[in-house]
């Protein structure tokens, strides 16, 4: 048998409050948590009110209600006895609280987070996790909020508050505990996430970009003075690599950086540049009979001698012609082209001068070699007639 008060009747009825609970804990308490702690004060003096949701009958959402009794019973009036379903022990407004759960936010901070993560709700122990990033690692309220938005957009809204927490973590390592400073830190990121997405978008790599890869972009760009427009400019240059990396691009990035070219101009002129030097080692190769693609270290070499040596085009390309028959002949063309940058040469009538006078001097040095080696330069002895008897041998003899 049930004997108890009808709903309605149990409405009428009056639920007794400690007045400690008003000069000692409600001074400091959100009003919304005030009301739930009350609602359900009321509830455990009439059972007939239990069935009520707290949530409805205060028009707030069911996580809002968890976070209220997660703060009083980290004041020491409630105990949680069970999350899913939550079970909720009231205690003497004088007994301390038997769990140590962290002291939490107020609506706004919690409302907003329910807005981030909707229609995801948290339970009791998330919560406590958020409530970890302020009270542990020292985020302000809405750094937090920028923080969850962040991890929202790496892991998605289902996204682990061991995650978050890590997150946080390394935000309070890094100083970053104010909403100003979490703003210019995303800021920073999402603008080398998009510049590291747009690299791997201009080859063709449809992924995201890894951390390391976000790393050199924004070394590229934050230290080495690099823009978008600029590095984005370099990518075609890889088009002789297979399979471009961002290990690649950073060592062509580096060389540019070392010769003070960051601008797009300057990144074009020296594509350009690079372009012809190509194209003019091609035709070196033609002209010495050589049908393979010239390399990078061929290409340099060449321009080299053009560029920094001033040896002109057409000096290379007759030094060119004049080695072809050689048996090594880019060999032979370096040795000459080294030659002339030594004595300076650099028109091609200095350049046929001086290659006469090289033929000429080795047709010499030739020549004297003959004359070293040759039968006229064995030491002849001349033998008298007295004394041919002694080379004369008798074949007839007896040995």
């Amino acid at each position: 048998m049930m004997v108890r008060f009808s709903p309605e009747a149990a409405r009428r009825e009056m639920t007794p409050v400690d007045n400690l609970f008003f000069t000692a804990y409600m001074p400091d308490a959100d009003g919304m948590f005030v009301k739930v702690y009350l609602y359900g004060l009321m509830q455990c003096y009439h059972t007939a009110l239990a069935d009520d949701s707290i949530a409805e009958q205060l028009g707030i959402t069911e996580s809002e209600v968890r976070c209220a009794f997660v703060y009083w019973q980290a004041k020491g009036l409630v105990r949680i006895a069970s999350d899913e379903p939550l079970v909720v022990e009231y205690l003497l407004t004088e007994q301390p609280a038997l769990t140590g759960a962290t002291a939490v936010k107020y609506r706004a901070f919690v409302e907003a987070l329910n807005a981030l993560l909707e229609p995801r709700t948290l339970n009791l122990r998330e919560m406590k996790a958020m409530y970890d990033c302020i009270e542990l690692y020292g985020l302000e309220e809405a750094t937090v909020l920028e923080l969850v938005a962040y991890c929202i957009e790496q892991k998605g809204k289902r996204v682990s508050t061991n995650y978050i927490l890590a997150a946080a973590q390394t935000w309070n390592e890094a100083g970053i505990v104010q909403p100003e400073q979490a703003k210019a830190y995303l800021e920073q990121y999402r603008a080398k996430k998009h510049g590291a997405s747009e690299v791997l978008a201009r080859w063709n790599k449809r992924r995201k970009p890894t951390q390391d890869e976000m790393d050199l972009y924004d070394k590229w760009t934050n230290e080495w003075g690099f823009d978008e427009e600029a590095i984005l400019a370099v990518c075609p240059q890889l088009v002789e690599v297979g399979s471009p990396t961002f290990a690649i691009l950073n060592d062509r990035l580096e060389q540019l950086k070392n010769q003070n070219r960051t601008s797009v101009r300057e990144i074009g002129e020296k594509a350009d540049r690079d372009l012809d030097d190509r194209e003019f080692c091609r035709l070196v190769f033609a002209r010495l009979g050589k049908v393979e693609v010239p390399s990078r270290t061929d290409v340099a070499q060449i321009a080299m001698f053009r560029n920094e040596k001033q040896i002109s085009r057409d000096a290379i390309l007759y030094a060119a012609d004049e080695c072809q028959s050689a048996e090594r002949p880019f060999g032979l063309l370096k040795k000459i082209l080294i030659d002339w940058a030594a004595k300076g040469i650099k028109t091609r009538e200095e350049a046929e001068k001086a290659l006469t006078e090289r033929n000429a001097a080795a047709q010499r040095e030739q020549r004297k070699k003959k004359d070293d080696y040759g039968f006229g330069n064995y030491q002849q002895k001349v033998v008298h007639m007295d004394e041919l008897d002694n080379y004369i041998v008798d074949l007839n003899e007896d040995l």
